[in-house]
């Protein structure tokens, strides 16, 4: 499986495209959310969020039957951005599970600017 190209439709809200990536009896679970979804739930959660995006991956890494990506999402107009990591575990090419975990960009809170501790990443 294309990595690349999955994120692709992924950000793209390729419909028709999202379903020949997964195995018919996939889950996929947003865990900041608490949510599990089916395949046809997935696209269609992906499909009808509103708005156009973009996004960069960031990270990918490969272990035996897991690739792990870290992606940057953000909308076109550039008024939300978030950061997901997320777990694929493939059987036969097809991804048969995924574990997600979505974060909203931000700057960091105040009670830790006052500690004048970190400094920006970027």
């Amino acid at each position: 499986m294309d990595i690349k190209e999955f994120w692709l439709d992924v950000l793209k809200q390729n419909k028709e495209k999202l379903h020949t990536y997964f195995h018919e009896k996939a889950v996929i679970r947003w865990h900041c959310s608490n949510e599990l979804f089916t395949v046809k739930e997935y696209i269609q959660a992906n499909c009808k969020y509103p708005g156009q995006w973009d996004g960069k991956i960031e990270r990918v890494e490969e272990i035996a039957n897991t690739i792990i990506t870290v992606v940057k999402v953000y909308s076109i107009d550039k008024s939300n951005s978030f950061h997901v990591v997320s777990f694929f575990r493939l059987e036969n090419g097809l991804i048969v599970e995924i574990d997600e975990y979505w974060g909203d960009d931000g700057v960091a809170p105040e009670w830790r600017c006052q500690m004048n501790i970190g400094k920006p990443i970027r």
